[in-house]
């Protein structure tokens, strides 16, 4: 079974939900409300209605590598046997350089 993890990784949380936020929160709807949606001007209007803390709808933020480790870890443990990481905000070489070095080796001890 493969996974599609949406998390957001930054140096900060504060950073972390920002980016998130900024990026992709207009994603968190339900699939009834997205098929009823037909411009990019109403995805804009819809995300304008999405709070910060309600990211974490459909997102997994944390500026705290261990606590990525914990949330994979438990999806493997469910039976998933690859994980597809989707770092949502635009720091995506921190993201690639900290899941590469602390991250990714811990999942495959």
């Amino acid at each position: 079974m493969l996974l599609k993890v949406q998390l957001s990784y930054d140096r900060t949380e504060a950073e972390a939900r920002a980016g998130a936020y900024d990026q992709w929160r207009n994603n968190i709807f339900q699939n009834i409300l997205l098929t009823e949606i037909r411009t990019p001007e109403q995805f804009d209007a819809a995300g304008n209605v999405v709070k910060p803390a309600e990211i974490d709808r459909g997102v997994r933020v944390s500026a705290d590598p261990l606590q990525h480790i914990k949330w994979l870890q438990q999806d493997m443990e469910l039976g998933f046997s690859e994980l597809l990481l989707h770092n949502v905000n635009r720091k995506q070489e921190q993201f690639i350089e900290v899941f590469g070095q602390q991250v990714i080796p811990a999942l495959q001890n």
